[in-house]
Order: C-alpha cells, then sequence, then structure tokens
C-alpha cells in the first residue's frame, strides 16, 4: 500500500508543483518519476471541458460518491479527463480537488489552503526547523490511507517547499529570490 501511495504521490507532486506560480533564478528540485501516468494531472484537469451543472457526461457513480462524501459543499465544477473526473469546489477557505478514475471510484484528494489551516502538530514540525520563514500555502494531498502535506514556506532570500509524509519531513523544491 506504501509503494502504491508513493507512486500516485510522485504522479501529483510535480503536477502541483509544475501549476504553482514561484518567481525564482534557480531551482533545485528533483523527484524520480515513475513511468507510469497519473489521474493527479493539473494540465489537463485545467484543459479539460468544465460541466458547471450540467453531470451528463459525469460518472453517476462519481456523483453519488461525491454527495456522500461532501455533503455541505457548494456547487462543485466538474472536469472530464483522459482518466477520469475532477470535482473543484471551495468551501471555507479551503481550495477542494477530488479525483475519480472512469468508473467512477475516488483516487485521490487535494486540499489547498493557508497557514491557519494547517494541522497544529504539522505546523509545529515545520516551525520546529523552519522558524524564521513564513508558511503561504499548503497542499494536503490524500490517496487512499496516507495523507502528504506540501508546505510552501519563505524568507527574505528563499522559497521552500517541505514534503511531510508519516511525520517524516524532507525538502522537495529549494528555489533563490531573484
Amino acid at each position: 500500500m506504501k509503494k502504491q501511495f508513493l507512486r500516485y504521490l510522485s504522479g501529483c507532486i510535480p503536477a502541483i508543483a509544475l501549476f504553482t506560480n514561484v518567481n525564482a533564478q534557480s531551482a533545485k528540485a528533483s523527484l524520480e518519476l515513475n513511468s507510469k501516468e497519473y489521474i493527479f494531472n493539473e494540465a489537463k484537469a485545467n484543459l479539460a471541458i468544465a460541466n458547471e451543472g450540467n453531470t451528463a457526461n459525469i460518472n453517476t457513480r462519481a456523483i453519488n460518491e461525491y454527495s456522500k462524501s461532501f455533503k455541505s459543499a457548494d456547487k462543485a465544477s466538474w472536469f472530464e479527463m483522459k482518466d477520469g473526473f475532477v470535482a473543484k469546489f471551495k468551501e471555507d477557505g479551503v481550495e477542494t480537488k477530488v479525483y475519480y478514475d472512469l468508473k467512477g471510484r475516488w483516487t485521490g484528494t487535494i486540499h489547498t489552503y493557508n497557514e491557519d489551516k494547517l494541522p497544529k502538530d504539522i505546523r509545529k514540525l515545520v516551525r520546529s526547523i523552519y522558524y524564521d520563514y513564513s508558511i503561504f500555502q499548503v497542499n494536503e494531498v490524500i490517496v487512499g490511507e496516507k495523507t502528504a502535506y506540501l508546505v510552501r514556506i519563505e524568507d527574505a532570500a528563499t522559497f521552500k517547499t517541505i514534503r511531510i509524509i508519516d511525520g517524516e519531513m524532507d525538502v522537495y523544491e529549494d528555489y533563490t529570490k531573484g
């Protein structure tokens, strides 16, 4: 299960990183990517056809799963992708993307929010080492039973993305401000 989670995570992290606007002159980021393409491909989601209010082309099982899991969420925007479907919505300052495969089965969720929504134990872990940095964005990636946090921080000279999985923390990206 851990290998499967890491494989899925390795597909979504580059997509998140690719579509985050950070101005930097040099970047030091590396991640070995599996050859398997995974559904967390933001490019496809952003280029997909929006079906706001019209779910005729969306798998019924995906819509039912979404309705059970996110009862209090406002009306979602649905996107069709090559490998499945994405429901996007924003609630209480948290942007959520819920991914489903072609058969309508849930495959993962990404929550994007600011420091105030970050769980205290995760914030404490980051702040214990990066106390002079400010946290400006968090991506919480959930696949199966696993959750990974990508915490974006900055100081006067650098931007960093800190990755936290199962209480283990490492620097995923490190940018120098130009």
